[in-house]
């Protein structure tokens, strides 16, 4: 059962937001579209709001906000802060928009699926 939690807890920590901004800048770059980008993201937060489900959501909070910093993290170390492609609210600024969006994603998944369960 423990692994099973360390799985879930695992997802949580995935870094969305920068493999989010990682994928999009580098395809920009070679000049190609990004074909995966919304379907990926999507089904990330479908899977987290699925898996939010079943834990507290103080704890889902406080995974995400560890993703956020991590996120920020390897973004400042993978991504330059490309004011041409950042035009507006900056690199980190663009992670902190996307996560933000991740996060009402799975909240808004884990409610309606809470309320679908009673």
């Amino acid at each position: 059962m423990h692994n099973k939690k360390a799985l879930l807890f695992a997802f949580f920590l995935i870094p969305v937001p920068f493999i989010f901004h990682f994928y999009e800048y580098g395809r920009y770059m070679e000049r190609k579209g990004a074909p995966f980008l919304l379907f990926g993201f999507l089904l990330a937060i479908l899977l987290g709001g699925v898996i939010a489900v079943k834990i507290n959501i103080l704890l889902v909070s406080l995974l995400n906000s560890i993703n956020l910093v991590l996120s920020l993290v390897l973004a400042t170390v993978f991504i330059p802060d490309n004011p041409s492609w950042f035009t507006v609210v900056g690199r980190n600024g663009a992670v902190v928009f996307i996560w933000s969006i991740y996060l009402a994603g799975q909240m808004f998944i884990k409610g309606i699926l809470h309320v679908v369960r009673q």
